[in-house]
């Protein structure tokens, strides 16, 4: 069966369930920037997503941050100001390109980043009374979704998402057996 045979054999889906889920996610942006757990911290919601990012990735350029936050490269400099003026980041030249700085997560900024998420953690926790499940599924569905938005179509999507899992299971592979091949 064709991918256009395949969709066309699924029922469309109502489109005010769309723009439902858009105003939902929203409304759940906004919510969770105005948390007072972010106010506290005197983290922005945008600037915890970015220690995140660094937490996750070791030592990360100003472009690979703008791409993983869906943001400018001058938004992701405003950002690692920020960040590094508290402190929580820290901003250095490439050994081997001394145009090219690289950004990472201090020790700080860990336990910042650390004590942001203990508190979400048991927020939506508590929310969702222990039932993962539910987030789980949405955020996949979330990333599906934002691929077809990036994308264009279900098909160049799905055709991204096999070309990234390929490039990450080649990455994750050790070098001896590349060697061997």
């Amino acid at each position: 069966m064709r991918a256009a045979d395949a969709q066309a054999s699924h029922d469309p889906i109502d489109i005010l369930d769309l723009a439902t889920l858009v105003v939902a996610a929203s409304r759940l942006i906004g919510g969770l920037a105005s948390l007072p757990l972010f106010k506290n911290a005197r983290v922005s919601l945008t600037e915890w997503l970015a220690l995140s990012v660094l937490a996750d990735k070791e030592g990360v350029s100003n472009k690979i941050l703008a791409r993983s936050l869906g943001v400018t490269g001058q938004r992701a400099n405003q950002l690692c100001t920020s960040l590094s003026e508290a402190k929580l980041i820290s901003i250095t030249h490439a050994e081997d390109d001394s145009r090219r700085n690289v950004i990472r997560i201090t020790d700080s900024g860990k336990k910042q980043l650390g004590s942001l998420n203990t508190q979400l953690q048991g927020l939506f926790t508590e929310a969702l009374r222990g039932k993962r499940r539910p987030l789980t599924m949405a955020s996949k569905q979330m990333r599906l979704m934002l691929r077809i938005v990036q994308d264009g179509t279900p098909e160049l999507a799905a055709k991204r998402t096999k070309r990234r899992e390929k490039k990450k299971a080649e990455m994750d592979r050790p070098d001896d057996a590349l060697s061997k091949e």
